[in-house]
């Protein structure tokens, strides 16, 4: 029972997390910029088997399938979880890159799952595939991202940093 669940959980800390369980596809977009953000298509890895864990990933990937754009969601569900990894993206300040993974419910229902800061950025990783897709070859995007560091600190250097 849940109330068992709970009391077993505060034997091993005095705060424990509860959350809803959400039924629905994990979809993930890449987002770029710094004022003005722009985000990718949306991509979805699918297992053949097991979960997508280290082994998965990295070591034997022939079970994950990569699919850019996820199959069978709607234009309008795309649309949506674009517009909420921009928001998502912009309500934290966020600037450079960011992966924003969330859930998409039966309903079309779009949660933020997770918002990674530091999105992998290997020749496999989802983020530089994100952005391949969409037209931003790897070359491209590095030297956007070096443009979006040095903006960055253009306006951080115009600032005061004292009252003298």
């Amino acid at each position: 029972s849940f109330k068992a669940a709970v009391k077993d959980a505060f034997q091993y800390d005095t705060k424990i997390l509860v959350e809803q369980a959400i039924t629905g596809r994990e979809l993930e977009c890449a987002v770029l910029g710094n004022e003005f953000p722009e985000a990718t298509g949306v991509g979805e890895i699918v297992m053949e088997k097991g979960f997508y864990d280290f082994e998965a990933k990295y070591v034997s990937a022939d079970d994950a399938k990569l699919y850019i754009p996820a199959r069978d969601v709607s234009e309008t569900a795309l649309n949506k979880i674009r517009e909420t990894a921009i928001k998502a993206y912009t309500c934290l300040g966020l600037e450079g890159l960011t992966r924003v993974d969330v859930f998409l419910t039966p309903q079309e229902d779009v949660i933020v799952n997770e918002v990674n800061t530091l999105p992998g950025f290997t020749s496999i990783s989802m983020y530089p595939k994100l952005w391949e897709a969409s037209g931003l070859v790897y070359s491209e995007l590095i030297n956007k991202l070096l443009q979006l560091a040095i903006q960055r600190q253009r306006r951080k250097s115009s600032l005061k940093s004292s009252r003298i």
